[in-house]
């Protein structure tokens, strides 16, 4: 059990099992599901918004009293030092001073980046609020004196809100569903202090939230999102008096978007889109709206030692992954106490800005690749075109796109005017790039077809060493069994992805691949090393078959040799060949995840 965990079950309070209630989506409750596609028309449109995680714990920075800690989520500082809320709040009011905030620059900032709209941290899990409550608890309690945390005569959120609806974007408020301060809460804080013999009344904290809500919902203007945070098994649906706020705030504001936070995982279905975190599913989400939500660090909230700050090129292959997927992306600033965005943070939003001047045609209003996966890039459409993202420029200079429609031109966004050639190949269409490129990277090629795209099973080509790798990514899975690829997740977003969840014989998984030439080919299995994974493979290509046995053990992603395959002469004139990966044997409770299958020339 992880470290973290263990701090969670020990500060805060235990929830009984009897509090959990099957979740169903809206709770039942009409005007949601009726109005659903109308009412996520924008958001299918913007792609990209802001998150902003601003708060008490943004003053602590995450340290506290002179004690750095590194764990990722600076915004869950009164965790990791295990702080009362009465201190916690003492030392951190008059350090959130807010002094140098200017909410106009926050707005003028998302709007060059090329952001639709932003979501802001109303009250987070600490149970401060950036907006003037008037519920009894805000105002005035024994334990920290109240929950607002705005200067005097100011609300921090309001002006927030007021400021990107100016600029044009829409808006919406992260609102934590847990409290560590209010006594009543499911989650308060075991640390802090109670009256002798006085138990939680989860009825009156059902009551609060509703009125916290209430408050959002109709005492600043029109409301775009409701970003609920967080649910668990036990912990879901009407545990939080779902229904009772569902049923009033959709009268409240009709056109509202509420996430799926409300219930648990973040892939449910109960709500309106979906909320990854950290991490791009590896097949998108399917028949839902979804959006993941990333930060340009590893923190949300303000942290002044996290300096592991993504590069340029990692945060634009995030947001276009994501995109290409179907998928929006939220990307997270965490402001610091006095309202300053860190310089690292500005600059990134910036870059991305420069790029969407130019390329914004192929992100607004765009669906998901009709391909599974390109080792150049990625894709968007809208019906006519395709835009081709370009991170890896082919060394020849030459595109090769498995597509079977009739390309009429070609040419790189920005540039109509100068086409580009295209070329029909037995594998599809090939495009020449320009050697002169000086735009904002990656580069991006309009392809635009007839009707909807028809497009070739990918084959997976040999790399200028002659080296084939075959990832999960473009596997092909086929089986009832359960196979399927998984994914990063929250708390591990850089993990690759991996075929997995295989307990079945009857599955398998396969590549199509063109091989460049003849001869012995090393091949090497990368996998993750689990204690409950075992059994024997069998890789089949032409007239080589590979048994491969993998022990379980706890060594993480590791890479062994399964042996040599030898491609004959006559392969060559194949369009492609298929290596098959089968199951001979489980000898664990699943198969050894698969990342990657790598064939090297010798």
């Amino acid at each position: 059990m992880k470290k973290h965990t263990l701090l969670f079950i020990l500060i805060l309070s235990v929830v009984a099992r009897s509090f959990a209630q099957e979740p169903q989506p809206y709770e039942g409750v009409p005007g949601w599901a009726e109005t659903k596609d109308q009412r996520l028309k924008w958001f299918r449109e913007a792609r990209f918004g802001l998150f902003i995680h601003w708060g008490l714990y943004s003053a602590a920075g995450g340290s506290w009293n002179g004690k750095v800690y590194p764990q990722h989520y600076a915004e869950w500082i009164q965790t990791w030092a295990s702080v009362p809320s009465k201190e916690y709040s003492e030392t951190l009011k008059p350090k959130f001073t807010a002094a140098k905030f200017k909410p106009e620059e926050w707005a003028s900032l998302a709007k060059e980046a090329g952001m639709k709209y932003m979501v802001i941290t109303s009250r987070h899990h600490e149970g401060f609020t950036i907006f003037n409550s008037k519920t009894p608890y805000s105002l005035n309690n024994t334990l920290t004196g109240g929950t607002n945390v705005s200067p005097k005569g100011r609300d921090l959120y309001g002006e927030t809100v007021a400021a990107f609806k100016k600029a044009g974007l829409k808006t919406g408020a992260y609102y934590s569903l847990i409290d560590w301060q209010h006594p009543d809460s499911y989650t308060a804080f075991k640390i802090n202090p109670r009256a002798a013999g006085s138990k939680p009344s989860y009825e009156a904290f059902k009551n609060y939230l509703y009125d916290q809500v209430k408050e959002l919902a109709n005492n600043y203007g029109k409301m775009d999102v409701l970003w609920l945070d967080y649910s668990s098994k036990n912990l879901q649906g009407e545990s939080w008096g779902t229904k009772r706020i569902l049923t009033d705030l959709v009268k409240w504001q009709p056109g509202i978007i509420v996430n799926n936070r409300f219930w648990d995982g973040l892939e449910n279905k109960n709500g309106d889109i979906g909320t990854p975190e950290k991490y791009v599913p590896p097949a998108g989400l399917p028949g839902m709206d979804w959006e993941v939500n990333h930060t340009m660090n590893e923190s949300y909230g303000y942290s002044d030692h996290d300096q592991n700050w993504k590069s340029y090129d990692k945060m634009m292959n995030v947001f276009l992954e994501t995109v290409s997927k179907g998928g929006n992306l939220l990307l997270n600033i965490g402001p610091d106490g006095e309202g300053q965005i860190p310089a690292p943070a500005v600059k990134i939003m910036k870059e991305m800005g420069a790029w969407m001047k130019v390329n914004s045609e192929a992100i607004y209003g765009t669906t998901a690749s009709p391909f599974q996966s390109t080792d150049w890039g990625y894709c968007t459409q809208k019906p006519g075109k395709l835009y081709l993202e370009i991170f890896n420029t082919p060394a020849n200079g030459t595109l090769e796109v498995p597509l079977s429609s009739a390309i009429n031109k070609a040419y790189i966004l920005g540039a109509k005017g100068k086409l580009l050639t295209v070329k029909t190949t037995a594998n599809g269409k090939t495009i020449q790039l320009p050697s002169d490129f000086s735009g904002p990277k990656p580069m991006v090629v309009v392809a635009e077809i007839k009707g909807a795209p028809a497009v070739f099973a990918d084959k997976v080509n040999s790399l200028k060493d002659g080296s084939i790798v075959l990832t999960a990514n473009n596997a092909k899975l086929n089986g009832t069994g359960g196979i399927k690829l998984k994914g990063a997740s929250t708390h591990d977003p850089n993990r690759p992805n991996t075929i997995a969840f295989w307990t079945a014989k009857s599955d398998y998984a396969f590549w199509d691949l063109k091989i460049q030439k003849p001869g012995k080919y090393k091949v090497l299995v990368n996998y993750a090393s689990a204690t409950n994974a075992a059994g024997t493979f069998s890789l089949n290509l032409e007239n080589n078959i590979l048994n491969c046995v993998i022990e379980a053990g706890n060594e993480g992603f590791k890479e062994i040799e399964a042996g040599v395959f030898e491609i004959s002469q006559q392969a060559l004139g194949t369009a492609s060949l298929r290596l098959e990966l089968k199951a001979s044997q489980v000898t664990g409770k699943s198969m050894p995840e698969i990342s990657r299958i790598t064939l090297k020339p010798i």
